[in-house]
């Protein structure tokens, strides 16, 4: 592992294949890194809409969920159910858990120390916060992170996906904690000492999102970046982070 400027926090970054299914494939990472008896957050749990995490339900002995939408309470997977954001949740002093993980979540972080943080309060010393989020720097993220900027992407996604799967499943993004260097900065900050980052992109996940003429764009640059092998401009990173000893900074 190597070390980046202006961070103390040890770091590996690759590339990795294309996953048949982006959330299945990383609640299997999930739940290999579950120790026996694992206390398990889920933070952003909602209503479980993100995808099959069964490999996470079989190796949690408690799995917890923490979100601030009401849709929690139909979250049939969890043990425990609060609907919270995760910064409030830490404030109440839990049990330290094992292991925190978030599918989806970290592109609507707004204060991103204020949620590396509380992931920090909530971990036992050695616990492990995993995540899966959109890379700000693929073609995807900058032009989401764009829209939102400019204040039109509640306009723009209506004419792109279903009116129904708006209403129902579209959070207000942030892109405040969506690049690998801006993560390991708040996560250096709040006292994890490693972070491995495995990125890969997906063609499939993006084209609904892309006006039919240029959709085939999605395909030629899923093939580019793996060519040049640069985990940096793929469309989606994971992650496994350590906490350490040491306080936040």
């Amino acid at each position: 592992m190597a070390l980046l400027g202006g961070t103390r926090i040890r770091h590996q970054v690759q590339a990795i294949p294309s996953p048949p299914g982006a959330v299945a494939s990383f609640a299997r990472w999930v739940a290999e890194e579950c120790p026996p008896d694992a206390r398990v957050l889920n933070i952003g749990a909602g209503c479980n809409l993100s995808g099959s995490l069964t490999p996470v339900r079989r190796r949690a002995a408690v799995l917890v969920g923490v979100d601030p939408d009401p849709a929690i309470s139909e979250n049939p997977t969890l043990d425990e159910r609060h609907c919270q954001s995760l910064e409030e949740y830490a404030a109440t002093g839990p049990e330290p858990f094992d292991l925190a993980f978030s599918v989806f979540v970290l592109e609507h972080v707004h204060d991103p120390t204020a949620f590396t943080h509380a992931s920090a309060r909530v971990l036992r010393p050695g616990g492990v916060l995993m995540g899966m989020t959109v890379n700000m720097w693929h073609y995807f993220g900058l032009a989401t992170w764009a829209a939102t900027r400019a204040g039109v992407a509640d306009r723009l996604l209506p004419h792109l996906r279903p009116q129904a799967q708006v209403d129902h499943y579209h959070f207000a993004t942030e892109y405040r904690l969506n690049t690998i260097r801006a993560m390991m900065r708040h996560l250096d900050g709040s006292g994890f000492d490693a972070v491995e980052f495995r990125c890969w992109d997906l063609p499939s996940m993006y084209e609904p999102y892309l006006p039919s003429p240029v959709r085939g764009v999605a395909g030629l640059y899923n093939k580019a970046v793996y060519r040049i092998g640069s985990p940096h401009l793929m469309g989606h990173i994971t992650f496994r982070a350590t906490m350490g000893q040491r306080p936040p900074r």
